[in-house]
């Protein structure tokens, strides 16, 4: 007789998914993926001798917020990203055992 034993790993691997799509990480990895993005544009024209702006070129955002904005967000965006990598590793969600015995007839099953 084959009796069906479960995989060494089931409960790891459904821990391990758990984690992996925390909506920490999920965040995480969005905001730092724009945050790359941002940091490149905003350092290549720096790091290429690019001038997209000329000093005649009156524009009043520029004035405003600088040349250096994109490059500004996309490490504010760098850094609020790897907090949350942090904090998703430092306090990771409590996967709860499910157990597969079944209860007796006078037992009570507590849900919460």
């Amino acid at each position: 007789m084959i009796t069906e034993q479960p995989h060494p790993t089931a409960g790891r691997g459904a821990a391990v998914l758990a984690r992996l799509f925390d909506i920490r990480i999920i965040v995480a990895a969005l905001m730092g993926i724009y945050g790359i993005v941002l940091i490149i544009g905003g350092a290549a024209p720096g790091v290429l001798g690019i001038e997209s702006h000329k000093p005649s070129d009156a524009n009043r955002v520029d004035l405003e917020a600088g040349t250096s904005a994109n490059l500004w967000v996309g490490l504010i965006l760098a850094a609020v990203a790897a907090l949350f990598v942090a904090w998703a590793l430092l306090r990771p969600l409590p996967i709860r055992e499910v157990s597969d015995e079944k209860p007796a007839d006078g037992d009570t099953v507590d849900v919460g």
